[in-house]
């Protein structure tokens, strides 16, 4: 092999390893403003849990009183089950932080890194979707 030839293969060898670190960096961009984008969104979840749980309390106090109907029953268990799937999405975004190791993964190969990038991909959008449909949920609940 001359010295042409070697110098070709290593040019082609460096920028495709320049190429799969970009990739690799750029997967975990993707993850990671995913993230940054439903993290602030987890105020609004610890506000909207403690709007529902006077909301709550309110109904309880109502029929406490003696008002009886199939309309509190019925928002009161509305308001429970928005409770609960905000406290799922804080669990749930706790849950990938806890278990998220992006700095591991970098010192993978690249092709495994890319592999772990794209399942945290899917991981975090699930979090993002069912955290933003629960604020929307609750948020128009609280408006009434």
């Amino acid at each position: 092999m001359n010295f042409k030839t070697l110098a070709v293969l290593s040019l082609v060898a460096f920028w495709s390893c320049n190429q799969e670190k970009d990739q690799v960096q750029e997967a975990e961009k993707e993850v990671l403003t995913i993230h940054d984008e439903v993290m602030p969104r987890m105020d609004d979840v610890m506000k909207l849990k403690q709007g529902l749980t006077v909301k709550i309390a309110s109904l309880d106090s109502m029929q406490e009183d003696g008002v009886s109907s199939t309309t509190l029953a019925e928002e009161r268990l509305k308001a429970t089950d928005l409770n609960r799937q905000l406290v799922l999405a804080d669990s749930l975004m706790m849950e990938w932080m806890y278990q998220y190791r992006g700095d591991s993964a970098k010192a993978l190969p690249a092709d495994q890194a890319l592999e772990y990038f794209n399942k945290e991909k899917e991981k975090i959008t699930v979090v993002r979707e069912k955290t933003l449909k629960s604020i929307q949920e609750a948020e128009g609940f609280l408006k009434k």
